[in-house]
């Protein structure tokens, strides 16, 4: 019976699917953060939604955008990391021959036409 087993190669890409998840939700806690300072804003008069586009699209961008970019890169190279420990070694690959391949002629024989 094959049970998984967490193996030294497995470990770097659980980390980063760890941070992956961390940093989403650290994204999710300031996305709501932004949203209660931005209404609270408005509901004083503080801040009027229109002119200001710009500057609302901005602090949410660098409040909690950059996390999700961040979360989204970590949870790829997580991603890469595990199908990289799948690859087939080269030795398996270069031991079967290409089928496009013919062994037929000589190499003198190529340029007599």
């Amino acid at each position: 019976m094959n049970k998984n087993k967490i193996t030294k190669q497995v470990i770097p890409s659980i980390v980063l699917y760890v941070v992956a998840v961390l940093l989403m939700i650290y994204a999710i806690w300031s996305y709501t953060y932004c949203a209660d300072i931005i209404s609270q804003a408005k509901a004083l008069g503080q801040l009027a939604a229109s002119g200001n586009e710009y500057d609302i699209v901005s602090f949410y961008m660098s409040n909690c955008g950059q996390y999700v970019v961040f979360a989204l890169l970590s949870a790829a190279a997580g991603l890469l990391l595990q199908r990289k420990q799948y690859v087939p070694e080269a030795s398996e690959t270069a031991a079967q021959p290409d089928e496009n391949e013919t062994d037929d002629e000589e190499p003198d024989e190529w340029f007599d036409e």
